[in-house]
């Protein structure tokens, strides 16, 4: 089995529910506000599906849409299902060691004052604050369009996270204001 990227394994299992041509994986992209929790981007979307069609993980075809207009289908193959499922099951059975920018600046706090440091501190909650908003509305859009409930642990997941990073965030600033 050949190793997939995570942007790989995101437009195989678009195209795993169902054959779709290049807008339509976008336009799913968009409606899934699937850019909040993937690192794919409008321009990547066509390289990906090169590198799944290289792999045979999927193939092509042209057809004619509604309005005679000649479009490139995409189909999962076997391979591509296989590839997908083993993939998942990797993801959801091991934890993944994840890099915090934020622990760089922990390493070098030194190199700041006590009230850049706050400030700092400050303008990271406010911006956690942001984001759980974002997520809080991915949920209730979630929640409008009756998707179903293992859809809502894109959103609900992050805000837990977030939620136990502000909290973090507010313990280390105390700790900090009884420095020096």
């Amino acid at each position: 089995m050949s190793i997939i990227s995570n942007m790989e394994i995101a437009i195989l299992g678009l195209i795993c529910e169902k054959p779709m041509h290049g807008y339509e994986i976008e336009k799913t992209i968009e409606d899934r506000n699937m850019r909040h929790w993937t690192e794919i981007s409008l321009p990547s979307i066509y390289k990906i599906l090169k590198k799944l069609e290289e792999k045979e993980l999927i193939k092509s075809a042209i057809k004619l849409s509604k309005n005679n207009v000649a479009q490139k289908i995409y189909t999962a193959t076997e391979n591509g299902q296989t590839a997908l499922k083993n993939s998942l099951i990797d993801i959801l059975s091991n934890v993944e060691k994840t890099t915090w920018r934020i622990d760089l600046a922990i390493a070098n706090l030194c190199f700041l004052n006590k009230q850049e440091r706050q400030e700092a501190l400050k303008k990271y909650i406010q911006s956690i604050d942001e984001a759980i908003s974002v997520y809080e509305s991915v949920e209730r859009y979630f929640q409008e369009h009756n998707y179903p409930q293992s859809d809502h642990a894109l959103a609900t997941r992050p805000i837990m996270h977030l939620r136990t990073e502000k909290e973090w965030a507010k313990q280390f600033m105390e700790i900090g204001e009884k420095d020096e």
